[in-house]
């Protein structure tokens, strides 16, 4: 009984042994190729400039924005316009009530025309071949003498006081923070809303120093609104302020809107500057990972990842430079790359 069973001991140890050899022999390419391949995307390695980005937070701003104020204390007898509107430069906004200011006026015409007959009375009998020098002297005597010239001023006086009751606007635009109304007070100087033209809007940024420095007056830029939507718009720089705020240390850019869709004066917007720089290979940021210290891109080739040691330049958050490392149109791996290893196989979707 015992004799038996060492016999088949004996019998499982020799096949044991000669399975755990066939293993060892075994192809390591064919154990590769049992390996789920993994899934990945890839894009092609594009040669072109690459686009150094400085991103900021801006406030929309327009290049005509104005406030209208008073020039006459008084009550308010009408106010001709609303939030919104647009009107055109020299329109009556408001009207004050200027009964006594209409008075004075009128006493100031009449008087001016009193005294314009005096001094044509006065004049009357001065040649007209007079000396020219001595005939200027003896008319101007007489414009004082006869009171003309003090009744001018008066007129003059009178009718700006008339016209100051009426509240004009003084640049064509939209009407905005009107919130006086009908029967209400102003005083002098008082502000009674602002006027912007909505054609002239634009974007004021404050960027850190060294990224000043890469802007200049015709940099691109992408501005985003803070809308549902988030729509993009376009634009170029128009302005970089040549001095550091010494409270911030930033520099103030304003970028010109090529399209003012939807904005308002105040809106806060992000803005991104496009720098551009030489051409090179440039891939998404997420195709560079780190291997032992370097950076390594992966390629899709036949199949198989192919590890590629490569040289960075910038990077913009997005994309980045490959100075060194990789040719143009290669396939290269965007997903799926932190834990491939040479020659491991991909399948590309």
């Amino acid at each position: 009984m015992n004799g038996s069973r060492t016999i088949k001991l004996l019998i499982l140890l020799i096949g044991w042994s000669c399975a755990s050899k066939t293993i060892k022999e075994e192809d390591p390419q064919t154990l590769r190729v049992e390996i789920p391949a993994t899934e990945v995307t890839t894009v092609l390695a594009k040669s072109s400039r690459f686009e150094y980005l400085v991103r900021a937070s801006g406030k929309v701003q327009s290049l005509v924005d104005v406030q209208i104020q008073s020039k006459a204390a008084g009550l308010i007898a009408a106010i001709n316009t609303n939030n919104g509107n647009f009107v055109t430069k020299g329109a009556i906004l408001a009207e004050l009530n200027n009964e006594k200011q209409k008075l004075a006026f009128d006493r100031a015409n009449i008087q001016l025309r009193e005294k314009q007959v005096a001094y044509n009375d006065l004049i009357i009998g001065y040649p007209n071949n007079a000396d020219t020098v001595k005939f200027k002297k003896a008319i101007e005597n007489i414009r004082v003498t006869s009171g003309l010239a003090t009744a001018e001023i008066g007129y003059r006086e009178a009718k700006m006081e008339f016209e100051n009751t009426f509240i004009k606007a003084t640049v064509s635009g939209i009407v905005s923070d009107l919130d006086v109304k009908q029967g209400g007070t102003v005083t002098v100087g008082q502000v009674l809303c602002r006027l912007h033209d909505s054609n002239s809007l634009v974007v004021v940024s404050h960027v850190l120093e060294a990224d000043a420095l890469k802007l200049t007056a015709s940099s691109g830029a992408e501005i985003i609104t803070l809308s549902e939507t988030g729509d993009i718009l376009k634009g170029i720089v128009s302005e970089v302020n040549p001095r550091v705020d010494e409270k911030s240390n930033l520099v103030k850019v304003v970028t010109k809107l090529q399209k003012n869709k939807d904005l308002l004066p105040g809106m806060s917007v992000q803005i991104t500057f496009i720098i551009p720089y030489n051409k090179n290979i440039i891939v998404p940021k997420e195709a560079v990972v780190i291997r032992s210290g370097k950076h390594v891109v992966f390629t899709a080739e036949r199949g198989l990842a192919k590890w590629n040691y490569v040289t960075v330049g910038r990077e913009n958050g997005k994309e980045i430079e490959i100075i060194e490392g990789l040719k143009e149109n290669q396939a290269v791996i965007i997903t799926n790359n932190l834990q491939l290893a040479h020659d491991a196989p991909v399948k590309v979707l």
